[in-house]
């Protein structure tokens, strides 16, 4: 059984797993302007990003509109 504790951990580890995966790309785009940054399909489907993206969308402004 998942508690809040351990869905709590899980959140934090995503978003540190999320930062560091985008202060990598950031760099590298920033270093080379013409690079071409392959395989971005895996990021999106990665567990890790499809959480943190959820908690942004959840978290908007317009999240909790009636159906």
């Amino acid at each position: 059984m998942n508690t809040s504790e351990d869905t709590g951990a899980r959140m934090e580890s995503a978003r540190v797993e999320v930062e560091r995966m985008q202060t990598k790309l950031h760099r590298w785009a920033k270093d080379d302007l013409g690079k071409r940054l392959d395989d971005l399909f895996n990021l999106v489907c990665d567990p890790d990003f499809l959480l943190v993206a959820w908690e942004h969308v959840a978290s908007n402004r317009g999240a909790p509109t009636p159906k």
